[in-house]
């Protein structure tokens, strides 16, 4: 009996001993958890940390500012729980605490949504840690808070604009292997988007092109970037389109991101500017040739005619300076008044055919009825005007226009047609004048659209060309066909409204 008082004094001494030594633990695992939670609280992050065994939860300073709270806010797990987090994802967030709390992990993530201080829900990356034990069922979780809304409208305007985009891009690898494109593709080359990702980069290329195409991937694949690099791509119909292409690596990645223009109407453009500026230059070589000859053939018709008629007019008028020896000085006189007359005549004509006051003074009718007459008479060619209605006011360009396209065309069926009869027409139709010329010989070749007078063309293949592209600048046009006289019909349309520049 003795012995027992000794033993319960003993045991009591030992749990007492025990009892303080575990509260001292526990109350310096506390201080412990205290100095962390300050330490964390002073890191410039959104973070919150839950202590297991008050159940409660703190806020740092960064994250109390983003969700509207005064620095240093605690508060109950489960009332934050209900006042932050959206309610379909405030049990994944129980889960996850709990997870943590009875050791299943010590690491977990999660994507939640949350009420910031601005009253709207922002997307957010919780990254959680269960830190060391502090106290029977205790311990401490430490999440950051990472805002992902940002970067979720960012990756929706990349994907929005991804799709939307008129440019063909597209994400690949350094083998040439195209990983994602965008509608583009599929609208420009008409294949579907699985039958453009089954063929590499080089499938799609033009085959005069592989070997630029082949130097692009090797360049890629050294690091370098390759910029507007003009190839033949495929299309669906078996067709290609130009594209131009840029490139740019990531070789860490081995990824490759493109940007390809669709640039086939520039191309086009740009080789339609090509072949007239080198009908322009050689227009412009044979402008000086033209103008010399046409020069050379003026001084021929005024040494050949008008100087003749002055210089026999001037010896029958010199005849006169000894009238007494002349039997008949009157005949003499009027021989020379004659000669003046032909002479005046032939000035008349000469002016006409260069530069018709009529045209101008009168109008276009007149101008082709004397047209017409002077045919007639100079070229024995069976010439008529047919005006078909009357004519709207005429602006001077216009005139000049329709009157040089009629000589032009009168002209080649003189001379190459072989034609005995010819017949001018003037009609508007709807908003446009209508000229035809119809005869009845064998007809002439116009010269094509885009075909340039050759170096020793005449000067009215000249002219032909000249007129054909003053009225390509005015939306005329200029046709041949079958004439009812047997021979050709060139019909001249020009619209009333003056398009083109």
């Amino acid at each position: 009996m003795s012995m027992l008082p000794l033993v319960l004094g003993f045991g009591a001494g030992v749990l007492t001993t025990a009892a303080a030594v575990a509260v001292r633990a526990i109350a310096r695992r506390r201080r412990r958890t205290a100095r962390m939670v300050a330490e964390l609280s002073e890191l410039a992050q959104p973070l919150l940390m839950i202590e297991f065994t008050a159940r409660r939860v703190r806020f740092s300073p960064q994250l109390c500012h983003q969700l509207g709270l005064d620095p240093g806010w605690t508060g109950e797990f489960a009332t934050a729980a209900t006042r932050f987090v959206h309610e379909p994802d405030r049990a994944l967030v129980r889960s996850l605490v709990e997870d943590l709390r009875i050791g299943g992990h010590v690491y977990r993530e999660c994507e939640i949504s949350l009420r910031f201080g601005d009253g709207r829900l922002h997307q957010v990356a919780l990254q959680a840690f269960r830190l060391e034990a502090c106290g029977w069922g205790g311990g401490l979780i430490v999440a950051t808070v990472t805002d992902r809304t940002r970067a979720l409208q960012i990756e929706e305007e990349r994907d929005r604009l991804f799709n939307l985009s008129l440019d063909l891009l597209a994400v690949g690898d350094l083998s040439g292997r195209l990983l994602q494109v965008n509608p583009a593709w599929v609208r420009v080359l008409r294949w579907s988007r699985d039958d453009i990702m089954a063929r590499s980069f080089l499938d799609l290329i033009h085959p005069e092109d592989r070997d630029q195409a082949e130097s692009v991937l090797a360049e890629l694949r050294e690091g370098a970037p390759v910029r507007d690099r003009e190839l033949r791509t495929l299309c669906r119909d078996g067709s290609f389109r130009w594209v131009s292409w840029s490139s740019f690596p990531l070789t860490a990645r081995s990824t490759v991101f493109t940007v390809a223009r669709d640039i086939t109407e520039r191309r086009l453009a740009d080789e339609q500017l090509a072949r007239y500026q080198g009908r322009l230059q050689r227009l412009a070589n044979q402008l000086a040739t033209v103008e010399e000859r046409q020069n050379r053939q003026l001084a021929e018709t005024l040494h050949d005619t008008l100087a003749q008629e002055l210089f026999a007019a001037q010896a029958k008028l010199s005849l006169l300076r000894a009238p007494e020896r002349l039997p008949e000085p009157e005949a003499v006189l009027q021989e020379a008044i004659d000669i003046l007359d032909h002479a005046s005549h032939l000035t008349r004509t000469l002016t006409f055919e260069l530069f018709p006051p009529a045209l101008y003074e009168v109008g276009l009718d007149a101008a082709l009825e004397w047209l017409c007459r002077s045919f007639r008479k100079t070229r024995g060619l069976a010439c008529a005007f047919r005006g078909l209605g009357e004519l709207p006011d005429l602006d001077q360009d216009t005139r000049l226009l329709l009157y040089q396209g009629a000589r032009e065309l009168l002209g080649n069926v003189y001379k190459h047609a072989g034609a005995s009869r010819a017949e001018v027409a003037l009609a508007q139709r709807d908003r446009s004048l209508v000229l035809t010329v119809d005869d009845d010989g064998s007809g002439f070749d116009l010269p094509a659209g885009d075909e340039t007078p050759a170096a020793d063309a005449s000067p009215d293949g000249f002219g032909l060309f000249n007129i054909r592209e003053r009225l390509g600048h005015r939306d005329g046009t200029l046709a041949a066909g079958s004439s009812p006289l047997g021979g050709a019909r060139v019909t001249i349309t020009l619209p009333l409204d003056g398009g083109g520049s």
